[in-house]
């Protein structure tokens, strides 16, 4: 049903005119979102609109293609008067959200990685990762155990990427020593835009889970 730009219609009887303000009227519920609550499809609006009291007005979810000028994924301008924009962009190849203000911008949602990886003695790349990101890293075991798990974190610039284990606590009072299950591969142990790892106190030839988020620096 389209929408009719020139309304009420000065050539045209107040009668005829009744059609063309109707048309108008459904096509604003139509697009604003008239679908009452607990509707799931590809067509279902943003917004709630004509639905109830406690609803109209309010948001059912967010929708929004990626933000560019032109062909091309960018940021938009925070508007006059406005503290702030939220906004999707491809980067990486990958729709995220990020919020603009007057201090910068941040992807405030960052993208993932999973998967699953034999983890050796000797280094060896679970995953590549973009240029120009840092995040966190999580591998871990589904069994119980003391030596099952690891965190850390990394960096890449455009064409290296370091990472690094934080120390987990020791397993015994009488050791100060920090205790690395795995450890992750930085300077010369680091090999192109990958996340490398080997085992340190954790047996080598299991396999490991992988959880690695990241935002764009």
């Amino acid at each position: 049903m389209p929408w009719n730009t020139v309304c009420p219609l000065g050539s045209v009887s107040v009668k005829a005119n009744k059609t063309v303000i109707q048309t108008n009227m459904t096509y604003i519920e139509t697009t604003m979102g008239n679908s009452v609550v607990g509707t799931n499809a590809v067509t279902t609006r943003d917004h709630f609109w004509n639905v109830g009291a406690n609803e109209d007005g309010r948001h059912r979810f967010i929708q929004s293609p990626a933000f560019t000028v032109g062909a091309l994924p960018t940021d938009p301008v925070v508007g006059t008067g406005m503290d702030s924009v939220l906004y999707a962009k491809t980067t990486n190849a990958r729709s995220e959200w990020f919020h603009r203000n007057a201090a910068g911008i941040y992807q405030f949602i960052p993208s993932f990685l999973t998967g699953t990886h034999v983890i050796t003695g000797s280094f060896t790349t679970m995953v590549a990762v973009p240029a120009s990101v840092y995040g966190d890293i999580y591998v871990f075991q589904t069994t119980d155990g003391s030596t099952r798990g690891q965190s850390g974190f990394f960096k890449s610039n455009a064409t290296v990427c370091d990472a690094w284990p934080y120390a987990l606590q020791a397993q015994s009072i009488s050791s100060s020593s920090p205790k690395f299950n795995v450890i992750f591969g930085n300077g010369s142990n680091a090999s192109g835009l990958n996340i490398r790892l080997r085992v340190e106190e954790a047996a080598a030839g299991a396999t490991w889970n992988y959880r690695v988020t990241y935002r764009a620096i």
